[in-house]
């Protein structure tokens, strides 16, 4: 394998306007000769989505820091739950980089709030922490332990293009203070999604389904057409694979009809998928499914990895899988035919009318300054934020951060390839002569080391194909992944909302139940004002009450 340097292509992109130097919290920076200057958060164009290609940060994004300055750092973390060690590469890269010392405190993630109580109590608290949760945050920030994100944000341009506008709602108090930041959000609904068998399509002389019409003649050719040739009726649509507690793949249908998640309708009111059609159309259109005999007989009760055996050996038309996993599995059962990956295709878009994609994951980890450690020193928190905002996808320490360390890191390795495309993807390929597997940190995780959750992402990161043989699948993993990156999905309103606990285990049984009687037929949906007066007793009624409360909007009609 050809042994690539770090290439990085600097984005064309026209760099920000900054304009103020004023910050919201009445800090100030002074811009340095010839840099951009600060701007006022209220400044500040948050975007309405994440990025499709992202940008490499601006070589001028940090002449706001004086790095003549040198400052001690304390970095607390909780992800991977080791500690880096004194002798630690990146570490140490980090160090010379920015002129500071680094220090890092390891806490696991169930003992966050214990060590933070404690920590603030003491004054002996790092300079940056991590929060396991908004409420923890809210907490924090409601007692004004932390800086303010309208101080933080002007400081971490690169970080400003993938905090939405619905994340900085989301991390923003009844006051309108801000207690943490958030680096970007974890979409891990992007990876998810339906695929296609298109050379069954091809086969059957049909065209990608673009209606839901199109998808149900797919489906019944799929069962009834032998679309594989073999002359024999044994190939189907699709299955669910939940393991007979849930629809699993065909859930992937769950957003053909609108967001399955509680939202606020244009009339102020609490819309809740139990009440305004949503879910009822999804169990309708997989009720057709299996009305038209197109599932196989255990597409309800098989487990996943028992499933797996339909995919892999040709006998179903559609799955939905993360890119990565499907033709990697597929192409290793095909015989290591990378030419195989051409068999599935992902659906660019959901055939349905008003179908859009699943919304994203979380928010991604949320980073927080103690306002004590930071007190009459704006320096060091333009260089903690800086700092941060480096490590964010595109930054300068980023591709160095990732993945055990990068080249700059390991001057004297060459076996990685880091490389920023111009589409604003990448390649962080770390080959098994890494120096990180030599037992540093362990070989299961690329050596990634415990407080690295500051940075990574693989939202935007291309597999490299290590031979000619391989790139076939690799091209199919990437562009179908790239494409997905793109599709147009409901907003996450789940983020503002949590249902009572105490509630679920007993309503989520009771649903999977009842739903499994409407999509099979043995329930008929006349019946289902009776089934959704069902499900408000059985506790719908609790959660939609606790919704509408956190989400300070009415309650729909109907609902007392």
């Amino acid at each position: 394998m050809k042994r690539n340097k770090v290439k990085r292509i600097l984005s064309t992109a026209t760099a920000m306007v900054l304009t103020t130097t004023t910050l919201a919290g009445g800090m100030t920076a002074a811009a340095s000769e010839g840099g951009a200057a600060v701007p006022a958060f209220e400044d500040i164009e948050f975007p309405d989505s994440m990025p499709e290609s992202p940008t490499l940060a601006e070589d001028d994004y940090y002449d706001y820091d004086d790095m003549s300055v040198h400052y001690d750092l304390s970095f607390e973390t909780y992800n991977y739950g080791t500690t880096v060690p004194d002798d630690d590469p990146i570490k140490a890269w980090l160090e010379k980089k920015y002129n500071v010392t680094l220090s890092f405190e390891t806490v696991a993630s169930s003992d966050q709030e214990t060590f933070l109580s404690t920590a603030f109590a003491g004054g002996d608290v790092p300079d940056v922490v991590t929060l396991s949760s908004k409420e923890m945050g809210f907490t924090l920030g409601g007692q004004g332990l932390l800086v303010d994100g309208k101080d933080m944000y002007p400081y971490m341009p690169q970080t400003q293009k993938f905090v939405t506008k619905t994340l900085l709602q989301y991390s923003t108090m009844e006051d309108g203070t801000i207690p943490f930041v958030t680096k970007y959000a974890i979409q891990d609904g992007d990876i998810w999604n339906l695929a296609i068998r298109q050379d069954w399509l091809d086969n059957l002389g049909m065209e990608m389904p673009t209606t839901e019409e199109e998808l149900l003649e797919y489906a019944k050719a799929c069962t009834f057409n032998d679309p594989d040739g073999n002359g024999q009726d044994d190939t189907y649509f699709m299955l669910g694979a939940g393991g007979g507690s849930g629809f699993g793949m065909l859930d992937g249908f769950s957003t053909a009809y609108g967001n399955p998640n509680y939202t606020v309708g244009e009339d102020g009111k609490l819309s809740a998928p139990m009440l305004n059609g949503t879910r009822k159309q999804t169990l309708e259109f997989i009720n057709k499914l299996c009305s038209e005999g197109v599932l196989p007989v255990d597409w309800y009760s098989i487990e996943w990895e028992q499933a797996k055996s339909y995919t892999l050996n040709d006998k179903i038309g559609m799955v939905r899988y993360p890119a990565g996993n499907l033709y990697q599995e597929y192409v290793t059962f095909q015989g290591n035919d990378a030419s195989k990956a051409a068999n599935w295709t992902f659906l660019p878009s959901m055939p349905f009318e008003n179908g859009k994609g699943g919304a994203g994951g979380n928010p991604g980890v949320l980073l927080a300054i103690p306002k004590s450690n930071v007190e009459g020193d704006d320096g060091k928190l333009m260089r903690i934020c800086h700092i941060l905002d480096a490590m964010v996808y595109g930054g300068e320490a980023y591709f160095q951060t990732i993945q055990g360390g990068g080249l700059d890191v390991y001057p004297d390795y060459d076996g990685d390839v880091r490389e920023y495309k111009e589409d604003g993807r990448s390649y962080c390929y770390v080959s098994h002569e890494h120096p990180g597997f030599n037992g540093t940190y362990g070989t299961d995780n690329l050596a990634l080391a415990p407080w690295q959750n500051f940075g990574l992402t693989s939202k935007w990161m291309d597999e490299y194909a290590e031979s000619e043989e391989a790139q076939p699948r690799v091209d199919a993993i990437n562009n179908s992944n790239a494409a997905l990156a793109k599709m147009d999905r409901w907003e996450n309103t789940a983020l503002f909302y949590t249902l009572p606990v105490e509630i679920q285990p007993n309503l989520n049984e009771f649903v999977a139940a009842q739903e499994y009687k409407f999509a099979t037929g043995e329930r008929s949906f006349d019946e289902w004002d009776t089934y959704v007066n069902e499900w408000l007793d059985q506790g719908g009624r609790e959660n939609i009450k606790a919704v509408a409360e956190q989400l300070g909007c009415e309650l729909p009609d109907g609902i007392e």
